[in-house]
């Protein structure tokens, strides 16, 4: 019996080894009278970390980090669900962690090819660039 369960949780703990993480980093350029940071003038960060065996879920979850600057690793970690699609990741975000699922909510739709996302909720420097960062 305890060899089953030794043997269970082996697996278990390979199977998430296999799994591959992977970090989208889109930065939003500032715009007229706006003060931006880093070599690309960046007005604020937004990141999606997400996990490539969760592609083929019916619902798959994001964990999203962001907000002003060129840093954004001290910022609240929110987990939400997202969209695959073969040309785009559509995610979905809070801009009020409590609001209401209608209200207050953004999405990002990044183009999986051209690496550009283009965000729902502004007219100004509404495409972002992006990049992608595996992670450990």
């Amino acid at each position: 019996m305890l060899r089953s369960i030794i043997v269970l949780i082996t697996l278990l703990f390979s199977a998430s080894t296999l799994a591959e993480s992977v970090l989208y980093v889109c930065e939003r350029p500032a715009w007229d009278g706006k003060t931006g940071c880093g070599p690309n003038n960046t007005y604020s960060t937004h990141t999606f970390l997400v996990d490539t065996d969760d592609f083929d879920d019916e619902k798959p979850i994001y964990v999203y980090q962001g907000g002003k600057g060129c840093d954004v690793s001290k910022k609240s970690k929110f987990r939400h669900h997202y969209a695959v699609t073969p040309e785009n990741f559509v995610f979905k975000y809070a801009r009020a962690p409590r609001a209401p699922r209608d209200k207050l909510w953004a999405t990002f739709t990044l183009d999986r090819e051209s690496m550009t996302a283009t965000l729902s909720h502004t007219d100004h420097a509404s495409e972002l660039t992006c990049r992608v960062e595996k992670v450990d």
